[in-house]
């Protein structure tokens, strides 16, 4: 339905959406969000009860919930979907919150959120997530003055310490000559998943970013592959070298995961969560007497690098790590060269 000009309008959002009709208008020049519904017939009524009446539902009257999602359409863009499954997580844990007016949150109301995840054993990096969420929320408010800028109280939250670390240790050679031992035996049922391991170990992937590898990004003749999606800008869209030890490795996945999206798959060719690689990852541990997490191989990468002398930007760039020289920003296939240079030092 077509409305007069500046009366508003009614979008249907993309997605599964409890609510998925957005109700926009246009106040002080930004075309806001006003709430989001369930049908198109509550949000009609919604917008027309607005515009007989704006101060009945104002932008003091928005939720939790509301800003919540608003502040998410928008981010969504800029982060990658790991990141924003992440967030809508967080958010999650944020229940009590949701159907509040954002004006009459309190700092106890947002400390209590915190509370609750520690009385339940729910850690530091939790209550570090839902804490960002809170700042979310509330810096947009600030930013499109549904709130002032005084108002914002998400500063004033405390979450509980970080615990100590567990120190990440890379694997030596004898651990990762039993895992290769699995790896090259074909009547070994982990043997693909070894593979995983050592293919990590010599190109130092996050294991999100491996896992979503796609089949048609891998260049075997070039040897390198591409990552599209990760956590941070550096590391998006970047080439990474394929060391000539583990090409047979690549190529087994290559022919395996024939006419799927992703180069690892499960049994039935689908993509697997970090969760079920996981639980393959320690069998493989487990068989070949290491203690090591996915994120090590990463680290692995990284400590056998530095130690073999590696160009120091050529280790940035093969790790995705942020470049502050925005001269050295673009690839050229000069750079190419010098990453395989590097990742052959392996």
């Amino acid at each position: 339905m077509r409305f007069p000009n500046g009366y508003g309008s009614i979008t249907h959002l993309k997605g599964h959406r409890r609510r998925p009709y957005a109700v926009r208008k246009t106040i002080h020049d930004k075309q806001i969000y006003l709430t989001f519904c369930a049908s198109y017939h509550e949000a009609l009524t919604f917008l027309v009860d607005y515009n007989k009446d704006p101060s009945i539902y104002g932008t003091d009257k928005m939720t939790f919930e509301a800003i919540y999602n608003l502040e998410m359409q928008e981010h969504r863009k800029n982060i990658a979907v790991v990141t924003a499954k992440n967030y809508d997580i967080a958010f999650s844990k944020c229940i009590a919150l949701h159907q509040r007016r954002l004006v009459d949150i309190t700092v106890a109301d947002l400390q209590r959120v915190i509370t609750e995840l520690s009385r339940q054993g729910v850690g530091h990096p939790t209550q570090k997530k839902v804490r960002q969420v809170f700042h979310n929320v509330y810096k947009y408010a600030v930013k499109y003055q549904i709130i002032p800028q005084a108002a914002d109280i998400s500063r004033f939250v405390d979450i509980d310490k970080p615990k100590k670390k567990y120190i990440k240790k890379p694997f030596n050679t004898r651990q990762l000559n039993r895992v290769k031992a699995i790896a090259d035996n074909p009547h070994d049922p982990l043997a693909p998943w070894a593979m995983t391991v050592i293919m990590m170990c010599y190109s130092g992937p996050r294991p999100s970013e491996f896992l979503n590898i796609l089949l048609a990004d891998v260049k075997l003749k070039k040897r390198v592959y591409r990552i599209r999606n990760s956590k941070t800008a550096a590391g998006r869209n970047r080439l990474v070298p394929i060391n000539k030890k583990v090409l047979p490795y690549y190529k087994f996945w290559m022919e395996r995961s024939h006419g799927c999206k992703t180069l690892i798959t499960d049994d039935t060719g689908q993509a697997l969560t970090y969760h079920r690689f996981l639980t393959l990852f320690n069998k493989v541990m487990d068989a070949s007497r290491c203690h090591h997490s996915p994120h090590e191989c990463r680290h692995t990468c990284a400590t056998w690098l530095d130690d073999k002398g590696a160009n120091k930007l050529s280790i940035k760039r093969i790790l995705g790590h942020a470049i502050q020289d925005i001269t050295d920003g673009v690839y050229t296939h000069k750079n190419i060269r010098e990453l395989k240079k590097a990742i052959d030092r392996l």
